[in-house]
């Protein structure tokens, strides 16, 4: 099997709001950056200092956001649409993809040298416990590091449940499966410090032509078929419908899940044009 090209992020867009400015206005800032941007952004809100309610701003104005509390532990968890996600996880992985020139940030950005001098104010440390943590130095902002950590956390399947499995099927049924997906990272700050807006772009390298590789052509039903087990979860969307569908009885049992959403995915998929020449 031949590897796929890892995914790259490209940092597009990084802001700070003014101090003072009001949440609600915060929230109709953000919701008119979302309405900007193409696709289906996803929006992740780091409300670790607010508190739940600011949270529950952007649920009722119509915006559905997956929320963070930052921690200082290890473990990943989640409750419906909002995940505890350690510190670590989040500055390490930051710092990973930067090595592997996998994160891409635009020089002619307007806050691309605060970012640079906030990665470079963080430190390793270590707890009373023994414990690794990562942390600014004192006096020193980390506001948008955290908007683009929890930007390109999400980016990079952070946080992944029900919700994702239906954001991809319905990805491939629109047929925007391998376009680019954008997802807004808040910080959401409070008297003191500034909320920061970071927006990342996940792209998806196109695969090896296999003329190169020395490889038969593949049909497009071949192609067509990779494709689908790559980009969709079957076990967590079978997880998801499973309660809801039809179990054995008397009569003749019903079709598996899987393979029901398999033939249903390959009868209502929309076929890609022939191109000429």
């Amino acid at each position: 099997m031949i590897a796929l090209p890892p995914p790259i992020f490209q940092v597009g867009h990084l802001e700070r709001v003014p101090l003072g400015t009001s949440y609600t206005g915060i929230v109709a800032h953000v919701g008119g950056l979302l309405r900007k941007l193409p696709g289906h952004p996803e929006l992740v809100i780091d409300f670790t200092g607010v508190g739940r309610p600011i949270f529950d701003m952007f649920v009722y104005s119509g915006i559905y956001p997956i929320g963070v509390v930052i921690t200082a532990g290890n473990a990943e968890t989640r409750d419906g649409m909002v995940c505890s996600v350690p510190k670590l996880t989040l500055v390490s992985r930051l710092q990973a993809l930067l090595h592997q020139a996998r994160l891409k940030i635009q020089r002619e950005l307007d806050e691309a040298e605060t970012l640079v001098r906030e990665l470079q104010d963080f430190r390793v440390e270590y707890s009373a416990a023994g414990h690794l943590t990562f942390n600014a130095r004192s006096g020193k902002h980390d506001d948008l590091v955290l908007a683009l950590a929890i930007a390109v956390w999400r980016a990079y399947g952070g946080g992944m449940g029900s919700w994702e499995s239906f954001q991809t099927l319905r990805r491939v049924m629109d047929g925007t499966a391998g376009e680019p997906c954008y997802y807004v990272g808040v910080d959401l700050g409070q008297s003191r410090d500034p909320t920061a807006i970071a927006v990342v772009r996940r792209v998806e390298p196109p695969a090896p032509a296999q003329d190169d590789l020395g490889l038969a052509k593949t049909t497009r039903r071949a192609a067509f078929l990779d494709e689908m087990d790559r980009v969709v979860p079957w076990s967590a969307l079978c997880t998801v419908i499973e309660p809801f569908y039809p179990k054995p009885g008397n009569g003749r049992p019903p079709v598996g899940v899987e393979r029901m959403l398999r033939i249903y995915l390959q009868v209502h998929s929309p076929p890609k044009p022939i191109s000429s020449g």
